[in-house]
């Protein structure tokens, strides 16, 4: 078994997957790093992050609304995959836009809705402050569906929740280009 750094990732002098065993199992320790241990990481990696990009701001939550019996009748489906990150990557060039001044720093986890058949996002959200989170809200409402955006508190452990991303079946997490450790 590769042998893991401090913050349960592999070596790089060592491949993932020596003798196919798995990196991850549900608090089985013997086997390889629990859940409970990634995502303690990787909540700790996201705060430690934020703090050295200038902090979070925001935590939002944004998700689609269902589709109405008209947009349905005109052949419409459900959000997919696809559909959701270029609603991601518009609602980003709007703040940006909005900005004036760049693009936000941002990290954001996608998962499935199986209950809805939908995707929805959680993201953290940096050097946007300055912008009325009511209006970003709008944004995103009258385009896609409800939206619930916040005052980052790091005492409420967002960048752990959204780490459960990391471990979920059919979830993804994503960075801000340009977005690093400085």
């Amino acid at each position: 078994m590769p042998s893991l750094n401090s913050r349960g990732v592999p070596s790089a002098r060592e491949s993932a997957f020596a003798g196919n065993e798995p990196l991850l199992t549900h608090n089985n320790r013997a086997r390889g790093t629990s859940q409970a241990e990634l995502k303690q990481a990787w909540g700790g990696f996201l705060t430690d992050l934020g703090d050295r990009n200038g902090g979070w701001d925001w935590w939002a939550t944004l998700t689609f609304r269902d589709r109405s019996d008209e947009e349905i009748a005109r052949g419409w489906t459900k959000v997919g995959w696809k559909y959701s990150q270029t609603a991601f990557d518009r609602y980003m060039s709007h703040l940006r836009d909005v900005r004036g001044i760049g693009e936000p720093t941002w990290v954001r986890g996608r998962e499935y809705q199986t209950w809805r058949g939908v995707p929805h996002f959680h993201a953290l959200l940096g050097q946007v402050a300055h912008l009325r989170r009511d209006e970003a809200w709008s944004w995103w409402f009258g385009k896609y569906g409800i939206a619930r955006i916040l005052p980052y508190d790091r005492s409420l452990g967002a960048g752990f929740y959204l780490c459960k991303y990391v471990t979920k079946e059919l979830g993804d997490i994503q960075f801000s280009p340009g977005l690093t450790m400085k």
